[in-house]
């Protein structure tokens, strides 16, 4: 027994090397493609999908129900398209969310210098607002790792109160407005022509400060009781200061050079903070060791993710080369406040009976690519509908993570976002209209 689990660890660290290794070259290749340094995408792109083959059997059958349908309808536009007599250039094809996946593979590497350290204090209403702070701050660059750091300390008997589950869901979807590190400010930058960072930051932030001040007053107001004495987990500021770093340091690199592309930069700069961080704090030969040791044994466990972007990627290809190729028009010829908030709602209705949202942002930014004339008010709509799925749909990866990680019902984190989930649709909204009238789009 002891040899046959001795054989099975040595043939699952061998995978993982050489699984990080094939996504840790992908994400030089696209580097060097994105600055333009290199004609590498092709070289890319295969090197991305080797990845996907290699790991796609260790996917669990939730994680593999999205791409199967991704794929298959995917494969279904492509041959509807070549059929048709549309030019197909696979490697093209493949190779639509190619720069997504080495975000991706460039923002696993934040995990090597995220510490969790609290500070101490006295249960109540401040315990519960530093908490939420914290979580929202360490979601931007962390991902879903910060649900599991954070939520592994606020369990009680292997659950959640309903505020700590408000803490997790609304502190990690209510990043997702603003934050370049995760996946979907990235997406909408290379989906949607004419989108502009600086464009959609202050209505995306505007509307994760509406979210969290919500949040607060309903907790003061809804679970006033839990609320006087809750024991939270608060973060010290060296917890807190990466992420703020890291933010500042995107906006000053895209306010100084404006043409620089955004997802690499933000791709950069999240593989090389962790290395100088932990170079200035241990040195030179201790960094080197746990970067090549991330590469060779945790860099693997980005398999889930890359591998949904580049299903949704290949689908999103199918549709735009049938698009391309004449074989259905869209019911309108331009876009605005009305088509936006559409989409908006259309999103997160199809989200919440198990669509998933990054697929459903994928397919409209594919059809609606030629006739976006309202690029601001459609990133703000693919924005918000994935803030809000996030926390609303039961599907989304915050909630599968809520379930199966804590034990939460259902029913109970329906009743916790319901309302959440209007206002922030309704305030959306009203802000895309009032954008439009303002003459900005």
């Amino acid at each position: 027994m002891t040899s046959v689990t001795a054989a099975t660890l040595t043939q699952t660290t061998y995978r993982d090397a050489l699984s990080g290794g094939l996504i840790f070259l992908t994400l030089l290749l696209a580097l060097l493609d994105t600055f333009a340094l290199a004609d590498l995408a092709d070289a890319a792109t295969i090197s991305a999908w080797a990845f996907v083959v290699l790991e796609f059997s260790r996917l669990n059958a939730k994680q593999r129900r999205p791409i199967y349908l991704l794929m298959g309808a995917g494969i279904g536009f492509i041959a509807w398209a070549w059929h048709s007599g549309a030019d197909i250039r696979p490697l093209a094809i493949l190779g639509e969310h190619l720069k997504l996946a080495m975000l991706l593979a460039a923002v696993n590497f934040i995990r090597l210098s995220t510490r969790l350290d609290p500070v101490d204090s006295q249960p109540g209403a401040r315990s519960f607002v530093t908490t939420l702070g914290g979580m929202h701050l360490l979601s931007s660059v962390a991902n879903f790792s910060s649900m599991l750091l954070v939520g592994d300390q606020l369990k009680r008997k292997d659950s959640l109160t309903s505020l700590s589950q408000i803490i997790l869901a609304r502190g990690f979807s209510l990043a997702v407005l603003w934050s370049p590190f995760l996946s979907i400010l990235p997406l909408v930058l290379e989906q949607v022509p004419g989108t502009e960072l600086h464009a959609i930051y202050p209505f995306t932030l505007g509307l994760a400060l509406l979210g969290l001040s919500y949040t607060l007053l309903e907790a003061r107001y809804r679970h006033n009781r839990d609320l006087g004495h809750y024991q939270g987990y608060p973060m010290t500021a060296s917890t807190l200061i990466m992420p703020l770093c890291l933010i500042a340091a995107i906006l000053l690199v895209s306010g100084l050079w404006p043409r620089l592309p955004t997802v690499g930069v933000v791709a950069l700069l999240a593989l090389l903070t962790p290395l100088l961080l932990l170079t200035a704090q241990r040195g030179p030969i201790h960094a080197g060791s746990a970067f090549a040791a991330h590469i060779l044994q945790r860099l693997a466990d980005t398999r889930a993710e890359i591998t949904l972007f580049l299903s949704a990627g290949f689908l999103a290809a199918g549709v735009k080369a049938c698009i391309t190729a004449g074989l259905f028009s869209l019911p309108f010829t331009h876009t605005d406040a009305t088509v936006a908030i559409f989409v908006m709602w259309s999103i997160v209705v199809l989200a919440s009976i198990g669509i998933h949202q990054f697929a459903l942002v994928a397919i409209y930014a594919g059809l609606l690519a030629d006739v976006t004339t309202a690029p601001t008010l459609m990133a703000i709509a693919y924005i918000t509908a994935t803030s809000v799925s996030m926390s609303g749909s039961l599907f989304s990866g915050v909630n599968f993570i809520l379930q199966a990680r804590f034990n939460c019902s259902g029913r109970t984190i329906l009743r916790n976002n319901l309302a959440y989930s209007l206002l922030m649709l309704v305030a959306a909204s009203v802000l895309i209209y009032m954008m439009q009238l303002m003459g900005m789009h």
